[in-house]
């Protein structure tokens, strides 16, 4: 999904006529950011990648790469759709929200259900 969503921001970018050096400058970005996120997100080789979350009432633990546990409420800016949910976090330690993208395929059916139910009457 994650290939998707930057593959079909690349082809609206070309789509839009505009300048070639601007179309190559957005293309260039759009090919970073997508090398960052697989890195990050993908291989998991950032130390402050999310292994797993667990969520108690309005409050969520989350456990790192890097073995730290972060600990803090769930805001109401999260969004939840059918096909992905932007899991926003205030945590306790930290001055800015973490956000953290969960799209559907990236847990069980029934997981990610669950989560949307969730989330969704918070």
């Amino acid at each position: 999904m994650l290939i998707i969503m930057h593959l079909l921001a690349l082809v609206s970018v070309w789509l839009i006529n505009g300048a070639p050096g601007r179309c190559l400058a957005l293309s260039l970005l759009i090919g970073i950011s997508l090398l960052y996120c697989l890195y990050r997100y993908a291989l998991l080789r950032d130390k402050s990648a999310w292994l797993s979350f667990s969520i108690n009432q309005k409050r969520v633990l989350i456990n790192t790469r890097g073995g730290d546990e972060w600990v803090g409420d769930i805001m109401h800016r999260t969004l939840v759709t059918s096909h992905c949910v932007v899991l926003s976090v205030s945590l306790d330690e930290r001055k800015f929200p973490v956000s953290q993208v969960i799209f559907w395929d990236a847990m069980p059916v029934e997981a990610f259900r669950q989560l949307r139910v969730r989330l969704k009457y918070l």
